[in-house]
């Protein structure tokens, strides 16, 4: 069976709260073109600026055809990203979720840590088959 990458959402909000992914480069809800199942979640957090400052956060999808229908994931930051910064590399998520074309996945984020995030910008891609 193919498999396949797909951005389903940027979060460059720098709430503490959940807040719909409205980022530029993919916002909620992201909707399937082909039924299959979401097999795996990737996220990245990015350098948007010299100063950027990302900790800890989350990713909450939620769907109907999920079982259980909410799924969390995280997200790691390294702090004040001042320049020269280094690579960050992307967390990978195994999840088994079937999903069908044209039935939406909302997702959410939010930062967890009390520090006020600078210039966040964290995407999040789906694995599909």
């Amino acid at each position: 069976m193919a498999k396949y990458w797909r951005l389903l959402a940027e979060y460059d909000a720098e709430a503490t709260t959940y807040g719909a992914c409205a980022g530029g480069g993919g916002s909620s809800p992201y909707t399937p073109d082909k039924s299959g199942r979401l097999i795996g979640l990737r996220t990245m957090v990015g350098d948007d600026a010299a100063t950027s400052l990302v900790n800890h956060g989350n990713f909450k999808l939620t769907c109907s055809t999920f079982t259980p229908n909410v799924i969390e994931v995280g997200f790691q930051g390294t702090g004040l990203r001042t320049v020269p910064a280094f690579m960050q590399h992307p967390i990978d998520w195994a999840v088994d979720q079937p999903v069908q074309a044209g039935v939406p996945i909302t997702i959410e984020a939010r930062h967890l840590t009390a520090d006020t995030p600078v210039t966040a910008s964290v995407l999040i891609f789906g694995l599909f088959e």
